[in-house]
């Protein structure tokens, strides 16, 4: 019996490797599809930089939010960027912003509560033309992580499997023919 565990450990390791790739594989796609992402164009009214506190309890870093508010618009909304372009953002740049929520719900809500303040994170944005970061970048390193996380999940499945088949020929076979199994 002993003989047989110790052959079938390694089967669990594999299988278990195979269980968190495939989690992981799951947890690796994109939040959002493409078809979500709605897109706001204006001209820069103020860019800012600051630190935002994230975290809680002991385990609080900072974190750099570039944020800028668009002219003809509220101005207590403004759209928090992932990285600002080369050189920073200029007043008066054209601004072509990706985001997730509905921007003229946004706009309307920021106009009746002129004292509140809201933050849109642009999950994609384009500075006069050049694109510092899109959405369908994101969505695509998402998605090849997934892919990849899968693949590697499928491996080790197989080897497991592979595993077990070379265990049960080499070890349970020949005594479940001869009769005599040691258990």
């Amino acid at each position: 019996m002993k003989a047989i565990i110790r052959w079938a450990m390694p089967a669990l390791v594999l299988l278990g490797f195979a269980l968190f790739f495939h989690d992981r594989a799951g947890k690796g796609e994109p939040a959002f599809t493409m078809a979500e992402v709605r897109v706001v164009e204006g001209t820069v009214a103020t860019a800012d930089t600051s630190r935002t506190q994230v975290g809680s309890g002991n385990r609080q870093s900072s974190r750099v939010d570039y944020t800028l508010t668009l002219t003809g618009r509220p101005q207590n909304v403004s759209f928090r960027l992932d990285v600002p372009p080369e050189g920073g953002i200029r007043t008066g740049a054209r601004v072509r912003l990706e985001i997730l929520e509905d921007p003229e719900e946004a706009f309307t809500s920021a106009a009746r509560f002129p004292d509140g303040s809201n933050r849109i994170h642009a999950v994609g944005a384009v500075v006069d033309g050049k694109p510092v970061y899109t959405a369908a970048e994101y969505v695509g390193r998402g998605e090849a992580a997934a892919t990849r996380d899968g693949r590697v999940a499928l491996v080790f499945l197989l080897l497991g499997l592979a595993w077990v088949a070379v265990v049960y020929v080499v070890k349970i076979r020949p005594y479940v023919r001869s009769g005599q199994a040691p258990w």
